[in-house]
């Protein structure tokens, strides 16, 4: 497959192109389903014109048919959706990037997705399904898994899918009072009830003060629930940027400015990081640390879109055994970083 993509690219480098965009209609389709043509048009910032082109074509091919309520795709259209994946990843040499990234960071692993997810959302999606086939293939009957908050963490509850009733799964740290879906132990119960387990919930916020936090120890079913956290075996996490976070924590304009101040341009399970990785400022909270990474079958951060890639580089540069979900976008702007890339 190599050796024809190669030659397809230097004769027609335009079919890579057509290629990449036709996958990224039907994903996008297949994502949303129903979608107008403008809809569709805005998602993929591509003129309606051209987006009327495409699904005709797409059309006449059996892939699509248009509804009342929007375009969806058929069977034969999500099949070769499937088909195209490896074809899409060679033409855009992601292999060649996952190895790169995971050298680059120190990861035992990088997934990349093709697009941008600050500019598709079925990217952010197409990163949910690559993090729940990589669970899946670590999950043991027994299982528990630990997972943070987040729209990213978000979309990998909503498109994991499985049996395993033997499974348990916990938020990783305590709530940030953020909005009800993006909640960690809404995500949590999420993705037990999508695999057949169950779960328990962690009802206290980040941000305490020492002595609350202590009061919170002495209470019996929280402490229960921390050792189930801290006797997970997978742990999903997500990663920010500093900025972002410290208006999701509802710092105020001078906390802000303070934390910046001394350099902070990542956040990841309560602690943020400077440009070299080196922690600059943490968040008192219960729960799963970086410490507790090297004892886990699974350590998996998923995030993506290219606006987070410094964030990315600085949370998870020469952190082993970590696994990184990701997409094309956040990907090469970690690697432009490189000269020699």
């Amino acid at each position: 497959m190599n050796d024809s993509l190669d030659l397809i690219n230097r004769i027609i480098p335009e079919a890579a192109l057509l290629l990449k965009q036709r996958y990224d209609i039907l994903s996008a389709i297949h994502s949303f389903q129903p979608l107008g043509r403008r809809s569709l048009s805005l998602k993929l910032s591509l003129n309606e014109r051209r987006m009327r082109r495409e699904l005709d074509y797409l059309r006449k091919q059996g892939l699509i048919e248009a509804r009342g309520e929007g375009v969806y795709l058929t069977e034969e259209g999500v099949s070769l959706l499937l088909d195209m994946q490896p074809y899409v990843r060679e033409a855009l040499g992601l292999t060649y990037l996952e190895e790169n990234l995971a050298a680059r960071l120190g990861l035992s692993r990088a997934i990349i997705v093709p697009g941008d997810s600050d500019s598709s959302d079925a990217v952010s999606l197409d990163m949910g399904r690559a993090a729940a086939r990589c669970i899946r293939e670590n999950l043991k009957e027994d299982s528990t898994i630990a997972v943070t908050g987040g729209w990213t963490l978000a979309r990998v509850s909503q498109v994991t899918t499985g049996y395993f009733p033997g499974v348990t799964v916990v938020p990783a740290r305590g709530g940030l009072g953020e909005k009800v879906e993006i909640q960690a132990n809404t995500i949590a119960a999420r993705l037990a009830e999508n695999l057949g387990g169950a779960y328990r919930l962690l009802h206290i916020p980040e941000n305490l003060d020492p002595a609350a936090l202590k009061a919170l120890l002495a209470n019996i079913r929280i402490q229960e629930v921390l050792s189930i956290i801290h006797g997970a075996d997978i742990l999903l996490f997500g990663v920010a940027r500093a900025d972002s976070m410290a208006g999701r924590r509802g710092l105020t304009p001078d906390e802000t400015r303070e934390l910046l101040s001394r350099g902070a341009v990542s956040e990841a399970l309560g602690h943020y990081f400077n440009e070299r990785g080196e922690v600059v400022a943490s968040v008192p909270g219960l729960g799963l640390e970086f410490s507790d990474m090297p004892r886990l079958n699974l350590s998996m951060a998923v995030a993506g879109g290219g606006s987070k890639s410094q964030a990315l580089r600085a949370a998870l540069t020469n952190r082993p055994r970590q696994v990184l979900v990701t997409d094309e976008g956040a990907a090469r702007g970690i690697l432009e970083k490189d000269s020699g890339f």
